[in-house]
């Protein structure tokens, strides 16, 4: 394989995935119409969980057929840091008015749960190897335990909102729909089956990478994987703006943070050689420790809705969340060298 092939194998799925993944956005506003549910409860349940179905099954495919739980690993953590930055392209695309303007209560308690959530990962990404020993068959304890903190996390939401505290924000006016009940459900169904085919073929072509360009595998998991399976989100952030509903990308992205974490717990499910955690790079309790720093960022953001633009282009506290992922690359680099 040379290198311009396996820069080519990367751009081709990393198009189809980005164009399923900006269909998967336009169907499931339809769908919020259609059902009535809020786009804050569509982006956090729903297309939090469809955008990252590429991590789900490039993780799946990672542990198993490809052999590369480091890839696993790097893709969901490193994805959840590239979900934050995206708040950074947010800041900057979103022009008519100050974007944090838009987040309401709900965003920031998904956030916290996130904040919770990551730092419990990077906690157990640093004892792995000494508690190996620990495990559930051969599923590692913590990660055993991480779809019970997401369950109480979905709780702890809902019940906010049912306590009156609601998870809308400003929403774009209403629109008719453009397509039939008939058409919107399996061309949203379409979509999901292309996004995961995608996703499944990822983790081969960073195994191509790690032997052509010679760099290591949290490196690519974290960078590049992370980046490909993440282009839904791209997508979705894009659209949202475009769209008018920016609440459905915050909710999309700080949601797809929560179900990213739970997708390790069903990684290391597939995983047979023991607890995944064990077996992996410590420059991944990193990337999860830099993601729940940048989600406090967020959550500061989204608390206090800054107006200041720096250059009129972004506040200074989008800015942060573009240095601390920049500097994350840098150091999972720097440490598998």
């Amino acid at each position: 394989m040379t290198t311009a092939g396996v820069w080519l194998q990367f751009g081709v799925l990393a198009a189809v995935i980005s164009f399923a993944g900006y269909h998967l956005t336009y169907y499931a506003d339809l769908i919020s119409e259609r059902t009535g549910l809020g786009r804050n409860w569509i982006g956090l349940i729903l297309l939090a969980t469809i955008t990252s179905l590429p991590e789900l099954v490039s993780g799946i495919s990672a542990v198993t057929f490809a052999g590369s739980p480091d890839l696993a690993v790097g893709d969901i953590l490193g994805s959840c840091v590239f979900n934050l930055v995206l708040v950074f392209v947010l800041d900057l695309i979103h022009r008519q008015s100050h974007v944090y303007g838009k987040a309401t209560q709900g965003h920031v308690l998904t956030g916290a749960l996130g904040v919770i959530l990551l730092s419990f990962v990077g906690f157990s990404l640093m004892i792995g190897n000494r508690f190996a020993g620990a495990r559930l068959l051969h599923i590692g304890v913590s990660t055993a335990a991480i779809p019970f903190f997401y369950l109480l996390a979905m709780k702890t939401l809902n019940d906010f909102e049912r306590s009156g505290n609601s998870m809308e924000g400003q929403t774009a006016p209403e629109k008719p729909a453009r397509l039939p009940a008939t058409k919107v459900y399996p061309f949203f169904i379409l979509s999901a089956m292309v996004v995961v085919a995608g996703g499944v073929a990822l983790p081969f072509v960073g195994k191509n990478m790690i032997d052509v360009m010679g760099w290591n595998a949290a490196f690519v998991g974290t960078l590049f994987i992370a980046l490909a399976t993440s282009l839904p989100e791209i997508a979705v952030t894009i659209s949202s703006v475009r769209l008018g509903v920016v609440e459905m990308a915050f909710s999309n992205l700080l949601g797809s943070n929560l179900f990213n974490v739970v997708i390790l717990s069903v990684d290391d499910l597939f995983y047979r050689p023991g607890p995944l955690f064990a077996d992996v790079s410590l420059a991944h309790a990193v990337t999860a420790f830099c993601a729940a720093m940048m989600t406090g960022l967020a959550m500061v953001a989204l608390i206090l809705k800054p107006q200041h633009r720096i250059l009129n282009t972004v506040s200074g506290l989008s800015l942060f969340l573009l240095g601390v992922y920049l500097l994350n690359g840098y150091i999972v680099f720097k440490m598998g060298q």
